[in-house]
């Protein structure tokens, strides 16, 4: 085994010191092995996911593409861009795929293995090559990654879209010129940063700027970026379907986009995710997991070749956008993943810059305690199946198994002083991390219940025109799988009402509503067609839901 170990740091490093193309290549299939486990077989997951989708499915079979509907009303939270890329996606896939999640997941996909490449052409710019390579395999094995590649959402997409302008950036900062069509990616790339998530990108990028600008002490080196030509195209890209949505909706966009969504995050915690500062900061030794096991390296070689250009870089990237991220009052974990390839890239220069030899105590001690971290997140899935008495199912003994493969390739090469080979681990805990979680979730049918009241209603034989009503359950993941959209109501008399006037009607009403239900429609004969019982992701509680069937 040691000599196929052996042979195997020496085939990466043959990779790693080759033309560009090869390493592009490798880190390419390497991110799609990551990140598919679980991409084709979760169900859709509520609520921001679902919401997502079911916006862009309405988009693709309207034919609207300025309007953001969801259901009968507006979804405004967000641009336009990612809405066109999912159902750009959906009209590729065709009318019989637009209740699978997985089409609307596509950009995402897509993205991610697209962010690994200009990681690796940004890290080019400032480090070795063998610190460009590993640093974009680090990127591929981290959680919060290889959670947004399989999400249906923004942030893998404006990851790789602000990607694309620090490359400009990074090149300029440490060659002095770019080349000519440079500024051309650069503001196209800060253009679709705005049409996917707003005011995002810019400011990331804009930050680095700004702390660049004051450690060089000048702004003459933005010269090259051509700001007047690059302001006109940027509002050329981003100007047209932000004066259509205006035009169309009046402040309605703007009140929801800037007023509620984004100001409210900012100024306080929404949706009961506010934190305190510094929660980023906790959090990042398991977002950025398994690839935080090198952090340490990563925070002291950013120390000690802090006045060195390319660390220069990757601070001004990290840490002003980081600072932004803490003060504000709501946190999610993606929302710092713009900084990781920063520090994926000192977290690679750091290890491969240490002393030869084995890791000291000290670090020996943190990488025991990292690697039975392992086995702990691992162990989750299953403390949440067994509370409905489920057993974990195929794949979560399968991500055991290679999570241990994973500790014990992560061990002993760390430990040989290998400088390559341990992202092998690293990806064997990864992977082993998405078979226990995603892959196995994805059937403990008990939290999916909007794919249980779907299948209730498959093949049963309905008119023309049913009406689809859902009493107390409303999640969008029901409007994505059902044939028929569904109408979500809270109100049990006015379901009733409803009910009495449809031809016919399946009806899904949840626990606190059944009784009131029911007593309404005596007298109507129905048929039951099933009961659930579980867990709701999306508001995070149990339910009770029975479904019946009027003709």
């Amino acid at each position: 085994m040691n000599r196929v170990l052996e042979r195997a740091e020496t085939a990466l490093a043959w990779i790693a010191a080759g033309r560009p193309v090869w390493p592009m290549l490798f880190i390419a299939l390497f991110a799609v092995v990551m990140f598919l486990p679980g991409f084709f077989s979760v169900p859709p997951v509520d609520r921001d996911e679902t919401r997502f989708a079911q916006a862009s499915r309405q988009m693709a079979q309207s034919g609207d593409f300025i309007d953001i509907r969801l259901g009968e009303g507006t979804r405004y939270k967000k641009p336009v861009g990612i809405y066109w890329l999912q159902a750009a996606a959906a009209k590729i896939a065709g009318d019989a795929r637009a209740q699978e999640i997985w089409v609307y997941r596509t950009p995402s996909l897509l993205a991610a293995v697209a962010a690994c490449l200009p990681t690796y052409l940004i890290a080019l710019s400032l480090v070795n090559a063998q610190a460009a390579f590993l640093a974009a395999l680090l990127m591929a094995v981290c959680f919060v990654l290889n959670g947004e590649a399989r999400l249906a959402k923004t942030d893998a997409t404006l990851l790789a879209s602000i990607l694309a302008a620090q490359l400009v950036l990074a090149r300029l900062h440490m060659q002095g010129g770019v080349s000519r069509w440079a500024p051309w990616l650069f503001w196209a790339a800060l253009g679709v940063s705005v049409l996917i998530k707003g005011p995002i990108g810019p400011m990331v990028v804009g930050l680095t700027v700004l702390a660049l600008s004051v450690m060089r002490r000048e702004v003459r080196w933005l010269g090259d970026l051509r700001p007047g030509f690059g302001l006109l195209l940027f509002l050329v890209i981003v100007a047209p379907w932000y004066i259509a949505i205006t035009l169309k909706t009046g402040s309605a966009f703007w009140d929801e986009a800037l007023g509620r969504d984004l100001l409210g995050k900012i100024g306080q915690g929404q949706e009961s995710h506010g934190a305190p500062p510094g929660a980023f900061s906790a959090a990042v030794w398991f977002t950025f997991w398994p690839a935080s096991i090198l952090l340490p390296f990563g925070l002291w070689f950013a120390w000690t070749a802090r006045r060195e250009a390319a660390v220069l870089f990757c601070l001004a990237w990290w840490i002003p956008a980081w600072i932004v991220f803490e003060i504000t009052a709501t946190k999610l974990i993606h929302y710092v993943l713009p900084t990781f390839p920063a520090i994926a890239i000192l977290c690679a220069a750091g290890w491969l810059d240490r002393l030869p030899g084995r890791p000291g105590r000290v670090y020996t001690v943190f990488l025991i305690v990292f690697l039975l971290l392992a086995l702990l997140l691992a162990a989750v899935p299953v403390g949440f199946t067994l509370q409905y008495n489920r057993w974990p199912s195929w794949p979560w003994y399968a991500g055991v198994a290679v999570t241990v493969a994973g500790i014990w390739l992560t061990w002993t090469r760390m430990r040989a002083g290998d400088r390559l080979t341990p992202v092998l681990g690293f990806a064997a805990l990864s992977l082993g991390l998405s078979l226990s979680l995603f892959s196995n979730l994805a059937r403990s049918g008990v939290i999916w219940p909007s794919v249980a009241l779907a299948d209730m209603a498959a093949g049963v034989e309905l008119c023309d025109e049913p009406l689809v009503l859902s009493v107390g359950y409303q999640e969008e993941s029901l409007m994505l799988l059902s044939g028929h959209p569904p109408v979500f109501e809270h109100d049990p008399a006015q379901a009733v009402e409803r009910v009495g006037t449809a031809a016919c009607a399946v009806v899904y009403v949840d626990a606190p509503f059944r009784a009131e239900f029911e007593q309404g429609m005596v007298g109507r004969p129905y048929q039951h067609l099933g009961r659930f019982e579980g867990f709701s992701i999306g508001g995070a509680d149990e339910v009770d839901i029975t479904g019946y069937l009027f003709r």
